[in-house]
């Protein structure tokens, strides 16, 4: 448990130096069971400086569908998947997938690219919802397969 909760800290202080974000944001993310597409959106955007941390989550959705990240028939409200909040990510840090992402960029293999490079560890499904704290770690992973520095 102990090494849980530092993998936590760690991946936060990481992921909290690299760009600046309202506490109350983060706070809220951090306390979440389940986060929306919404703040999905603003954290994944703002920390790829796609988007200024003095937005919201409304004006990050909207810039997902700018984008054409947005998930099928999700609202800002809608819980985001863990597929779809893979997708997220490797469309925001413009991670490059194997061949069937290559192929079909998607949410299923996007998805299947993050668990090939441990962004996401332990048990998963592509369909279950997101918590604030798994989030938050990923973001962290995507950050040390991509290089960037605090």
């Amino acid at each position: 448990m102990k090494r849980v909760c530092a993998s936590l800290v760690l991946a936060s202080l990481c992921v909290f130096g690299a760009f600046s974000q309202s506490n109350d944001f983060v706070d809220g993310l951090i306390e979440s069971d389940s986060v929306s597409v919404g703040q999905a959106a603003y954290l994944v955007l703002v920390a790829s400086d796609n988007l200024g941390d003095d937005a919201d989550a409304e004006r990050a959705f909207e810039m997902l569908g700018n984008f054409g990240w947005a998930p099928e028939g999700a609202s800002a409200d809608t819980p985001i998947r863990l597929k779809d909040y893979s997708y997220l990510l490797m469309s925001a840090f413009g991670l490059r997938g194997g061949l069937m992402y290559a192929l079909f960029p998607g949410p299923r293999y996007a998805y299947r690219q993050l668990v090939s490079s441990f962004v996401i560890q332990g048990r998963s499904d592509p369909d279950m919802a997101v918590s604030g704290p798994a989030a938050v770690r990923m973001l962290g992973r995507v950050f040390d397969v991509k290089g960037i520095a605090e």
